[in-house]
């Protein structure tokens, strides 16, 4: 409990410190080119009485959410593969740095141009670009793992599919975790840029339209909501459950 306490504290005394440093930013270059904090949070009422904010919101969860299974599932896949295969880094390993090194717009543009301007060319567009960024990820990480584990297992008769559960799993797990938290904060921001491009619904969509009626309030107004979710996701779901997940490293260092 102490602990939690002492958490809670430091979280306050940064988001303190953060809006006061928005405050003395927002009057040192004016509040047209960055609204106060109190302009943006008055503007996020204004959204929700338009009645949009919740609207847009739930569009870009489904969409995030649907890009972030599609690069995972594919990720997983792949990164074990060339991670556990010699003969797979050698014919694909060079894959995964071009595909890494292609510009996020051409993934979007031709996503959108041979599926056509609707959700699941958002979808597989924001995905792709994630992709190169989990898989290469997961893949080094991967490369760390104890062979002389498994070859204990070998040796003592253990089958292949408990050695798959409780020598192999437990050690690519947390990499796997790890690239899973890159890969939703990517997709978070590549699914705004997508919205923006092609999109006539979402958080980035609004945030584009009011940033061509040059009102920066509510562009701020349409954001920060989201962004307020994500980081309920990251500490109110992802930590606890990493802290579930890897308990047993915590016993070990006792």
């Amino acid at each position: 409990m102490r602990e939690r306490a002492a958490s809670v504290g430091w979280a306050m005394l940064s988001a303190a410190l953060f809006v006061g440093l928005w405050q003395l930013l927002s009057m040192r270059v004016g509040s047209a080119v960055l609204p106060r904090p109190v302009q943006s949070v008055l503007a996020i009422g204004d959204s929700l009485e338009a009645g949009h904010l919740w609207s847009d919101m739930r569009v870009t969860a489904v969409r995030i959410a649907g890009a972030f299974a599609l690069a995972l599932t594919l990720a997983v896949i792949f990164g074990v593969t060339l991670g556990m295969s010699k003969t797979a880094t050698k014919l694909f390993g060079s894959w995964v740095t071009i595909a890494a090194s292609i510009p996020s717009l051409l993934y979007i543009v031709i996503a959108y141009l041979w599926i056509g301007l609707n959700d699941r060319a958002a979808i597989i567009g924001g995905a792709l670009v994630v992709l190169p960024t989990i898989t290469f990820n997961m893949w080094q990480g991967l490369k760390s793992l104890d062979p002389d584990l498994s070859e204990m297992a070998r040796a003592f008769g253990v089958s292949r599919r408990t050695t798959i559960t409780s020598v192999l799993l437990p050690q690519t797990l947390p990499f796997i975790f790890a690239a899973s938290r890159l890969g939703l904060a990517l997709t978070w921001k590549i699914m705004i840029f997508v919205e923006l491009l092609g999109r006539s619904s979402g958080v980035g969509y609004r945030i584009q339209f009011w940033y061509n009626l040059f009102n920066m309030e509510r562009v701020l107004a349409a954001a920060i909501p989201f962004i307020f979710v994500m980081l309920t996701l990251e500490f109110a779901v992802l930590r606890p459950l990493e802290r579930h997940l890897f308990r047993w490293k915590r016993e070990e260092s006792r």
